[in-house]
């Protein structure tokens, strides 16, 4: 695949979803992008429910009977696509592969997506953007250099459209989330209502007809979160109504407002105030392993597919096939499964956790706390790169990073509040990565299988290595009680 992915996702903002797209010339990343998401290509000249092109003039020339047509670049092609309604589509960021889309028509939508969908670490371009989100809430924006430009049918995108029909919404203005990576990972729209500045709903779509068991696991998470209520609860979207359009699966749920943890660590603000933030994640995730922590015997069925499901997957790395069953006695508690950056919408000194499909009543106490620190400390120790992001796994976990302390302190937090056996966190923590490995694996091999196309190791699986391979990691992880 070329450098560019995901600006085909474009084509869920038409009023219908197409399933043959012609394409003239060659758009980048756009071919690979529709094939990726089971959507035949075809030439230029045959008939197709939409047309895609860089050229404002090849657009000019599309066939009446083509429904839409999406020129990729060319600002100036709303002038040739007469006879059709034209949007304008602005990708977050205007150049590459977009993390959001915005319609500039929808302006209260569009503004939001631009104060709080791209952030810059540059003060100056903090401004920018807050800049460039009061022009566009005000109609002033001058036009971009680049857009999506789509001549179609007038209406609300097909799932948008669906979503409001099926579940009594009325009219909403919209801007799409774009998720990056595999094909398997599920887009959303944020819907606003008439005159809000703010979303209402998020509506989560799949990305290919079909893939429904990513839904089926929210609905029943949804139904995990309500019956556990308390602190979990408290941090939670609710769960509105799932529909199907076109084999395309969908949920809604209310939205989380705000920013992405992932954009608010990466601002032009103190270290202090960051960690202010992560220490309220923190506190809120030993609150809930001390309210929810079970009798020790509720474990057993976690134990138990530890030992059946997850450990025979290490054999060949020489894991002891036994090692859940060593685990001393541990009260479980619930687990989430992704507390990660992407998954936390930040508001203020408030927050919301999004993406419960993992989610489990009885889980390792340990595991969302780990898993939490490891992927938000190396953003606020500045290991950004792949690369770098290895490195700090191992520095952060041997005490060598300079957010070490902080990750050891959450650590003995829990411990004291759930009175662990401290020879119990070694155990908890390799069986924590040993299992998140083998889940990422399957589901890369998955997506390659959908997506047709050949993906990198993920950091999981990469986690769960080098915690095996590392002298001072593994079972023999102590630094934490330093």
């Amino acid at each position: 695949m070329g450098t560019l992915q995901h600006r085909a996702d474009a084509v869920f903002t038409l009023t219908r979803i197409p399933r043959r797209i012609a394409v003239a010339g060659d758009p980048p990343g756009w071919r690979d992008d529709l094939e990726e998401r089971g959507i035949e290509v075809v030439g230029p000249d045959d008939p197709a429910d939409a047309l895609v092109t860089t050229e404002a003039g090849i657009a000019g020339r599309a066939p009446r009977q083509t429904r839409d047509v999406i020129v990729d670049g060319d600002p100036a092609a709303s002038s040739v696509l007469g006879g059709r309604t034209v949007t304008r589509l602005l990708t977050l960021p205007v150049w590459g592969t977009p993390i959001a889309i915005v319609d500039l028509a929808q302006r209260r939508a569009a503004a939001y997506g631009v104060q709080h969908g791209i952030v810059h670490a540059e003060a100056w371009r903090a401004v920018r953007n807050r800049v460039a989100a009061r022009l566009i809430r005000h109609g002033l924006l001058p036009t971009p250099k680049t857009l999506i430009t789509v001549g179609g049918e007038a209406g609300s995108p097909a799932f948008v459209a669906s979503a409001c029909n099926e579940l009594g919404l009325g009219q909403r203005d919209w801007l799409m989330l774009v998720s990056l990576g595999a094909i398997v990972r599920r887009n959303a729209f944020l819907l606003f209502p008439p005159g809000s500045d703010e979303p209402a709903e998020a509506l989560k779509f799949a990305r290919l007809p079909g893939y429904s068991s990513q839904f089926d696991r929210d609905e029943a998470a949804a139904n995990l979160i309500a019956s556990t209520g308390g602190a979990v609860a408290a941090h939670a979207p609710e769960h509105i109504g799932r529909f199907e359009l076109d084999g395309y699966h969908a949920s809604l749920e209310t939205a989380a407002r705000g920013q992405k943890l992932a954009a608010f660590l990466r601002q032009p603000i103190s270290r202090r105030r960051k960690l202010q933030v992560l220490d309220s994640v923190a506190d809120w995730l030993i609150q809930v392993a001390r309210e929810t922590a079970a009798p020790v015997e509720a474990l057993a069925a976690e134990r138990e597919r530890f030992e059946h499901k997850v450990l025979p997957f290490w054999a060949d790395r020489g894991i002891d096939p036994d090692l859940a069953r060593l685990l001393p006695p541990i009260p479980p508690t619930f687990q989430h499964w992704d507390v990660a950056e992407e998954n936390i919408i930040v508001s203020g000194d408030s927050f919301v956790v999004v993406d419960w499909e993992f989610a489990q009543r009885h889980g390792l106490p340990l595991a969302d706390l780990m898993y939490f620190a490891v992927h938000v400390l190396r953003i606020i120790d500045d290991c950004l790169t792949e690369e770098a992001r290895d490195r700090h796994f191992v520095e952060l976990l041997t005490g060598r990073a300079f957010s070490s302390p902080i990750l050891f302190g959450w650590v003995q937090r829990l411990v004291d509040a759930l009175n662990l056996p401290p020879e119990s966190v070694a155990t908890m923590a390799t069986l924590n990565w040993l299992d998140r490995a083998k889940l990422s694996r399957e589901e890369r091999i998955r997506a390659e299988t959908l997506g047709g196309l050949q993906l990198g190791d993920s950091f999981a699986e990469r986690a769960a290595s080098m915690w095996l391979e590392h002298l001072e990691l593994g079972l023999e992880w102590s630094a934490w009680r330093a």
